[in-house]
């Protein structure tokens, strides 16, 4: 950022007249501005405040507003005119991009912004005897209403913008016919001398890369005082090997990184193993080591038949996007959420659904929770009138859209391609399974006053998912009939953190 900025030292009066270079700076502050909000995010105790909130919103659209957008729209303005031969249509409409376009990204950054802010403190507060001040969750809801109307504007403005960019390039290009130009290339050879690829191969950065790598490795293997003692001569000799390197380089000659850049084969090669190294690092402790939930977790069932539709169900809707299932180690999380997650709960997800925004609350024990299938059954249908002030869409299609039983085999067969335990007996009853489940939740629905509720629909094998979660252990075995044992259940009129 700073380098592109400073490239206009003596030349800012050109940022009046050209509107390619207002696009261009304001393209490089936003990312100068995304860039450091990046790292400052990865500060534990900030990411503690912003995980899971507007805060994140605000900021990947800064980048991808202000960096992204506003670099391809000052690279239209500048390409379509010399495509075609002719000056752009209407500076001034330009210009008018410009000033509404920054308007609207300013206006949806600083509304995330507080509205994350908001979230992040409202979900945490606490009274003096230590219950949550805030119970419902919708109550975060209502005061954010301001916020993302503020968004909405701010959005609309960036999109007026982005119209006129796209009536003003069409005027340009309008009549006018493609043209063809000469270019004078200047073609320098023997920039790089020829030096044999074991040069490169052996040279002093790729040594020192190899000593720094063993000394690393070698803390992996000793006990705890001689790692320290490794690992302090690893960063010492890497830090000296560094700076040894730099002065030992001759004036004059080409440098060594200078070489590997002229051998593009070589550089791939180079770049492809140190990338792999990295994978492999990674890899390695998630594939060897198993937390003690999960080595002990022999009596975790995975989900049902009806259960893995019901999840089909929930991905298909997009619900992970306004829910996450990971309650964190904090206070406020175990209070209204339950439990913390473990790598147990989601062993069997494929993928996970560990989410990455709240705008509803977390579902990761809602099984346990809310166990009231009425109140799911009226919450999907119409979400208002079990929780006053949730902004979830109502989902009425999914009490008559039906599901096919008969695909759910095929589901478990590529479930247990991936490590899910499935077992033969238990694909081969996949759909008398799922029909028994969904005849036992209807039956318990239909006992609560829901008398228009049907098995194989949609919104029953959603249920059978939301009922699930939250409950690692022994699944309960496929009821043997129709008329299935009725599970315990809350009050109807249950109270609940209200959705979204």
């Amino acid at each position: 950022m700073i380098n592109g900025l400073f490239t206009l030292r003596g030349a800012w009066d050109k940022l009046r007249e050209d509107p390619v270079l207002k696009f261009f700076a304001a393209g490089v502050t936003f990312y100068g501005m995304a860039t450091f909000e990046g790292p400052l995010l990865s500060i534990k105790s900030v990411s503690a405040l912003a995980h899971y909130t507007d805060w994140i919103i605000g900021h990947v659209h800064s980048g991808a507003l202000g960096w992204n957008g506003f670099m391809a729209a000052g690279m239209f303005y500048f390409l379509v005119p010399k495509l075609y031969g002719r000056k752009l249509y209407s500076p001034r409409l330009a210009n008018m991009h410009f000033y509404v376009g920054t308007f609207g990204i300013i206006l949806y950054m600083a509304s995330m912004w507080v509205a994350g802010i908001t979230q992040g403190l409202m979900w945490r507060a606490t009274n003096a005897d230590g219950s949550l001040t805030y119970e419902s969750f919708v109550e975060t809801l209502l005061a954010l209403q301001p916020m993302y109307w503020t968004r909405l504007v701010g959005g609309t403005l960036y999109l007026v913008g982005m119209i006129v960019m796209l009536y003003n390039l069409l005027m340009t290009a309008r009549g006018a016919r493609a043209t063809d130009g000469v270019v004078d290339v200047v073609v320098e050879r023997d920039l790089v001398p020829a030096v044999p690829w074991r040069t490169i191969v052996l040279g002093k950065p790729v040594v020192l890369t190899l000593v720094v790598g063993v000394l690393v490795g070698a803390t992996a293997v000793v006990n705890g005082y001689a790692g320290t003692l490794f690992a302090l001569t690893a960063v010492t000799v890497a830090t000296l090997g560094a700076v040894g390197a730099s002065f030992a380089q001759e004036d004059g000659k080409t440098s060594w990184h200078r070489l590997l850049e002229g051998r593009a084969l070589l550089f791939t090669a180079l770049t492809a193993i140190a990338v792999l190294i990295g994978g492999i690092c990674e890899l390695i402790p998630v594939l060897t080591i198993k937390p003690a939930e999960v080595a002990n977790a022999s009596d975790i069932q995975p989900y049902r038949a009806l259960e893995v539709e019901g999840r089909d169900v929930y991905l298909r809707e997009g619900c992970y996007t306004c829910h996450s299932q990971m309650i964190r180690p904090m206070v406020h999380e175990t209070k209204r959420y339950g439990d913390v997650s473990t790598m147990a709960d989601s062993m069997y997800d494929h993928p996970f659904q560990w989410g990455s925004k709240r705008t509803g609350p977390d579902l990761s024990r809602e099984g346990i929770r809310n166990p009231s299938v009425l109140w799911h059954y009226q919450h999907m249908r119409d979400p208002r009138a079990v929780s006053p002030g949730s902004n979830m869409p109502p989902y009425e299609h999914m009490a008559t859209s039906r599901v096919d039983f008969a695909d759910i085999p095929a589901k478990m067969r590529a479930l247990r391609s991936v490590g899910v335990p499935y077992t033969a007996a238990q694909i081969h009853e996949a759909q008398a399974d799922a029909q028994a489940q969904a005849d036992g939740i209807v039956a318990e629905l239909k006992a609560a006053g829901a008398g228009d509720a049907q098995p194989d629909t949609q919104l029953v094998a959603l249920i059978s998912y939301l009922m699930r979660l939250g409950k690692v252990g022994p699944a309960p075995k496929p009821a043997p009939a129709v008329a299935a044992s009725k599970p315990e259940v809350a009050p109807v009129g249950a109270p609940h953190e209200g959705g979204h």
